[in-house]
């Protein structure tokens, strides 16, 4: 039964087999051509865009590293230029705290001047205070009736000894 069956179906599978084949080659001349050129298009389409991608991948690298350079470069002059603001700040604090020791020192010069002239002044004041008393002691001595030479000797004695003062 079973070969009967084999040789009745035999015409029928030839039959699809030949369509088949003439179905197959149809195909293949006018259909696998165009597809396979649409295929073959997207692929180097696809190849095309991988490529433009690591090209635009390089050239970002190469962007970013520019970027990272320019930022080092930035910061570096940054740290450069706040050592010397801190040492253009160092240098006025000097030179205010020196400034400021030139007028404390200007200022004590003024007052030894002043404390000078106060002496000096005092002492002539003394001085004179010190010939009235002297004019008031001669007076008297001269009431008690000393020679002129005793008299110009205690004058001498006296204005020296203040002189001293």
């Amino acid at each position: 039964m079973d070969t009967q069956v084999i040789i009745q179906a035999l015409p029928e599978i030839f039959t699809q087999l030949l369509a088949f084949l003439i179905a197959f080659w149809v195909l293949k001349k006018f259909a696998f051509k165009p597809i396979l050129q649409v295929i073959d298009a997207r692929r180097k389409k696809i190849e095309g865009t991988f490529a433009d991608l690591d090209k635009k991948q390089l050239s970002l690298e190469a962007l970013e590293k520019d970027y990272r350079q320019r930022l080092d470069r930035i910061e570096e002059e940054a740290r450069v230029k706040i050592q010397e603001a801190a040492g253009l700040g160092t240098v006025l604090a000097r030179d205010i705290q020196e400034k400021a020791r030139q007028d404390a020192q200007k200022m004590i010069e003024r007052a030894r001047a002043e404390i000078e002239q106060d002496l000096a002044q005092a002492r002539l004041s003394m001085r004179d205070q010190l010939v009235e008393l002297s004019s008031l002691m001669t007076e008297k001595i001269l009431e008690e009736k000393i020679s002129p030479q005793e008299h110009e000797r205690l004058v001498d004695k006296f204005i020296k000894e203040l002189e001293k003062i």
